[in-house]
């Protein structure tokens, strides 16, 4: 498992609003994950500017460099590099992780490695701690058996599978629960290069933006040229966007820096039928 450097880390706690070290047990990891959940989302805007740029391999792959452009433009990414740093943030702290492998829609899809996740053991306990499905809590995983765990927004259910789990969660975008499938409990970074990389050929985040972050009583998801926001009352649509409403939303609701906005490719339009 990689590790950050000791200025990297610093940094990285400071942002997330930390003051001192977090401790590797049960009540720092849900600290770190919340805090995490509420300062980092997720979305691929490097990617896409990668793909347009033509930048091999993606900017923001290696944790070290995953971190630094989200300390300057407040970019997160899709699951292989936000699973990658955070895994790496936890190692360094002494958390016991493992990056996992699943098949996001598997019943869709089938058990195709779509999705890297994070993994935490705490004292035998098993956690789920995801970097895209921001579940604002670790979602505990325990053998053969099923867990549920209740969130006025983000709602979680654990169905064992043989000897592993499916995670049925909900995004902020839309209504409904989605299953994915862990295939593999330890995996390591080259792994999530080489699935990283090999998405450039397939993904549904390649060619438009998608973006969505936790704050504290909604979840804001934009894509498809429409803000949704998320809350204890439903979801809101606001859209289709304008390109300056659009600006304004991603750098005043979202955080992202002028800078990288500046930069982000228009979306591409959709195939046609």
């Amino acid at each position: 498992m990689e590790s950050l450097s000791p200025a990297t880390m610093e940094l990285v706690l400071e942002r997330l609003g930390f003051t001192t070290l977090v401790a590797p047990g049960p009540r720092g990891l849900g600290a770190l994950y919340r805090a995490w959940c509420r300062s980092v989302p997720f979305d691929n805007i490097i990617k896409r500017i990668d793909l347009v740029e033509g930048y091999t391999p993606f900017r923001n792959n290696d944790p070290e460099n995953f971190f630094a452009l989200w300390l300057v433009h407040g970019t997160g990414g899709t699951c292989w590099p936000s699973s990658r740093a955070l895994g790496a943030l936890l190692h360094t702290l002494g958390f016991d992780v493992r990056l996992g492998s699943a098949s996001m829609a598997d019943d869709i899809m089938g058990r195709v490695h779509t999705h890297g996740t994070v993994i935490v053991t705490i004292d035998d306990e098993q956690f789920w701690v995801d970097s895209s499905m921001l579940t604002d809590t670790p979602v505990p995983l325990v053998v053969g058996e099923e867990t549920v765990l209740d969130h006025p927004l983000r709602p979680v259910r654990v169905e064992p599978v043989e000897n592993l789990w499916r995670v049925h969660w909900e995004s902020g975008a839309q209504p409904g629960s989605m299953g994915c499938l862990l295939l593999d409990g330890d995996v390591d970074g080259d792994h999530y290069s080489a699935r990283y990389e090999a998405s450039r050929e397939m993904s549904r985040f390649n060619t438009a933006l998608y973006a969505t972050r936790n704050a504290t009583d909604h979840v804001l998801s934009m894509g498809m040229d429409h803000l949704i926001r998320l809350d204890v009352d439903g979801r809101h649509n606001e859209g289709p966007l304008s390109e300056d409403r659009r600006r304004e939303l991603l750098i005043d609701e979202f955080g992202y820096s002028e800078t990288i906005i500046d930069v982000l490719p228009p979306d591409e339009p959709p195939p046609n039928p």
